[in-house]
């Protein structure tokens, strides 16, 4: 990581400081000669050095979370494989199990409203209406698992 980078990253992490005291720490980073440092790990030092009880985590990306869980699948650690195996079949229930309470929702109102209003396009368009939110809700809730349970892969090495 090349200087302004990791200042700027330390920079980021230090925000719950007061900005006096992050200009002096940052001009105490200036002059190091390695800038192969964690940001976060930094942070963390200097929050713990100054009495303070919040931790900065790192963040991962979608994308970056999915590489953690191939790498480990890819790994000879039969443990690591189980794992994340394992994990893959807990979505899967979990896509049958968010399902249910959609299809409740969905049904009860159509058939509350079908005798008033019985129309093929319209219930046509509630189903599809029930279906999207159910893709959204899905979608957001599989990204959080997955980044979540990559950050604790992470944690572990």
């Amino acid at each position: 990581m090349n200087k302004e980078k990791f200042l700027k990253m330390l920079n980021k992490n230090l925000y719950y400081l007061p900005k006096k005291e992050r200009k002096e720490i940052l001009e105490k980073y200036q002059n190091l000669n390695d800038y192969n440092l964690d940001p976060i790990k930094e942070a963390n030092k200097i929050y713990k050095e100054k009495g303070l009880t919040f931790e900065i985590k790192n963040k991962i990306s979608f994308l970056g979370a999915i590489q953690v869980l191939v790498d480990n699948l890819k790994s000879d650690n039969k443990e690591k494989i189980k794992d994340v195996l394992l994990f893959f079949l807990y979505l899967f229930f979990l896509l049958i199990i968010i399902k249910i309470p959609f299809i409740y929702v969905r049904d009860i109102i159509s058939n509350m409203f079908s005798s008033w209003l019985y129309n093929n396009n319209l219930d046509g368009a509630w189903y599809f209406i029930f279906e999207l939110l159910y893709a959204i809700t899905t979608i957001i809730f599989f990204i959080k698992l997955i980044k979540n349970k990559a950050q604790n892969i992470d944690k572990k090495k």
